[in-house]
């Protein structure tokens, strides 16, 4: 073999090794900044920087901006979803109990959809008990840019319109005080807030600005056996990144499956057997938003724990997408 071969393979040689060599080394030895995996972690507590945290953030319904005068007069706002709130005069003050009067601002928002529900983390639910909604809505007053409360003893009149009002309805109030677990409670004013079902309109009173809902709870009559419904996801669906929802098909109720750290599963207070249902899983990782969709019937695929279980997939789904989805629910 002539010297010019000789030296030709030993420098091919060499280039193959040294190829082989840094192959290697990219899998054994990765770069500090090279992304290793999907985060798999479970916390106990959600913070307002975790992707779930932005996915909500990215999902909230513009509310209607207004003003209105609040002096010795009646003062009305109508909004362009059809809520219409009549304010009595001087009817708020700031939060030192200083009255206020003139000008100022308010937003509005009313929610009828069970997916703009979920875009506004306003799940059906009090104290764990499951609610029919007749419509949520949401009023917040400020001036000077503080936000503002009616006075003690104070109720504004609520009207909007619907197609079937049902006459069991109540008023019920939202409990902001947990970021994490949103409540409903129930109204405690008696008479004087009982909700007007009319001829295609529901009419209520209020004593509180902000979240306000008009529901009945649906097992007063009770009787009817319950059970936990829990999904089953692929490892990188966690609770810093995924949002899961319980939607019932046949009436307007939306449940909250929370994130149990314990289980590392998504699991639903108890909720009335035989009824059918969609489990909505929504997730941002990374700059990709995922949707997963599963209908079933709930007490069906029980359980060792007595759990019910639902597998689900979630799929890469653009965020117009999502939101286009839950318009449909």
């Amino acid at each position: 073999m002539s010297i010019k071969k000789i030296i030709t393979l030993l420098f091919t040689g060499s280039i193959f090794f040294l190829s082989a060599c840094n192959k290697d080394s990219d899998v054994f030895v990765p770069d500090p900044g090279q992304v290793t995996g999907p985060d798999t972690n479970w916390v106990a507590n959600i913070t307002a920087s975790m992707p779930v945290s932005v996915l909500q953030n990215n999902l909230l319904l513009e509310t209607f901006k207004d003003s209105i005068e609040v002096n010795s007069s009646i003062a009305v706002v109508n909004s362009a979803s059809g809520l219409i709130c009549t304010f009595p005069p001087n009817c708020c003050q700031k939060s030192n109990g200083t009255d206020v009067t003139g000008k100022v601002y308010l937003e509005l928002l009313l929610i009828r959809n069970k997916g703009d529900m979920i875009r506004m983390a306003k799940p059906t639910t009090s104290n764990g008990r499951i609610l029919v909604s007749g419509g949520e809505f949401f009023i917040k007053m400020k001036k000077d840019g503080e936000e503002l409360h009616l006075k003690p003893g104070i109720l504004f009149q609520v009207k909007y319109s619907d197609p079937f009002p049902s006459p069991l309805m109540k008023v019920f109030y939202g409990d902001e005080s947990n970021p994490n677990q949103f409540n409903w409670t129930a109204d405690s004013l008696g008479s004087a807030s009982q909700v007007i079902a009319g001829n295609q309109f529901y009419q209520l009173y209020s004593k509180s600005l902000r979240w306000v809902n008009c529901d009945y709870f649906y097992d007063t009559t009770g009787g009817s056996a319950r059970i936990k419904v829990q999904t089953e996801l692929p490892l990188h669906f966690t609770n810093t990144n995924t949002s899961v929802y319980m939607v019932f098909n046949d009436m307007k109720t939306v449940v909250n499956m929370y994130g149990e750290l314990s289980v590392r599963k998504f699991v639903s207070g108890k909720v009335p057997v035989n009824k059918a249902v969609t489990i909505v899983v929504i997730s941002k990782q990374g700059n990709d938003y995922y949707l997963g969709k599963q209908t079933t019937t709930t007490g069906l695929n029980v359980i060792a724990n007595g759990n019910q279980n639902v597998k689900i997939t979630p799929l890469k789904t653009p965020l117009p997408d999502i939101k286009t989805y839950l318009g449909t629910l």
